[in-house]
């Protein structure tokens, strides 16, 4: 079986940019995965689609959709095509797909959604976290490299950890070397299960290092990416959300601490 990446392509809030297309292309590449491109042109809230505008504003608006979005979609088909990427576009309704729920859904049809990470992408990257029961690949802006042979995984001995792990193998399986991170209180805590967990690794086939690092009234979050880039990790991965939905809003945590300042791939789940 092939994994299927999914790649949502968008004209707004923001368009999406030529560097995730190639993260994107890279990635799957690098995986042996199929790339798959949702594209929705949305128009502004409250007008339905038509072939022309009593305003020329709105006519206007419509006509840089469609601009945009054929530049997207040329510039993946030549970066897929020169590497030899098999992809398949997907168009959408733009009206639905304009809303974060229906992306959720439509993202459960695939192994792994892969997005950039921008303060306008935020609500879209909240509900394919909590919404889409799949993992989502959320890169910094900027290109990267693709393969992922080295990874870092954030662990607390919890359940959300390890569903986070789990889910992470369609992008993991060239993977060579392992880096387990704990930090804080979590370095104290659950011994034998940690043991278990890296021994679990290492009998899969990787190179394991354990990282019990301290936080000294550090921010978490940072003190996990710095421990994976130092590590020299091509992709963290994470358990998302481990609180309430509610109480992550009000107090914060790793995973807002990820989306507020990424450095480095992450593979996010709840």
């Amino acid at each position: 079986m092939k994994p299927q990446f999914h790649l949502p392509l968008t004209t707004r809030p923001e368009a999406s940019s030529f560097a995730i297309i190639e993260n994107a292309v890279q990635f799957s590449l690098h995986q042996g995965a199929d790339l798959v491109a949702s594209l929705a042109a949305a128009r502004r809230h409250g007008h339905e689609a038509a072939d022309t505008y009593s305003d020329d504003d709105e006519f206007q608006a419509d006509r840089f959709d469609r601009d945009v979005a054929a530049q997207l979609v040329r510039h993946l088909r030549q970066r897929a095509e020169r590497v030899g990427l098999d992809i398949r576009l997907v168009p959408t309704d733009a009206q639905a797909m304009s809303t974060t729920i229906p992306l959720a859904e439509f993202s459960r049809a695939y192994d792994v959604t892969i997005l950039e990470n921008t303060e306008l992408a935020r609500p879209i990257i909240e509900s394919l976290v909590f919404d889409s029961g799949r993992p989502l690949l959320l890169v910094p802006s900027g290109d990267f490299y693709g393969r992922i042979d080295n990874i870092a995984i954030a662990w607390d001995g919890s359940a959300t950890a390890a569903r986070g792990a789990s889910s992470a193998y369609p992008m993991i399986q060239s993977a060579t070397k392992a880096t387990v991170i704990r930090v804080g209180a979590a370095a104290f805590r659950n011994c034998d299960l940690i043991d278990r967990y890296v021994d679990a690794l290492g009998h899969s086939g990787l190179e394991v290092a354990l990282a019990a690092v301290h936080s000294d009234g550090e921010d978490v979050t940072t003190i996990i990416q710095d421990t994976a880039i130092e590590c020299h990790a091509d992709l963290l991965i994470a358990g998302a959300y481990g609180h309430t939905k509610l109480r992550e809003a009000l107090v914060g945590g790793v995973t807002r601490g990820l989306l507020d300042n990424l450095r480095i791939p992450a593979l996010l789940s709840h």
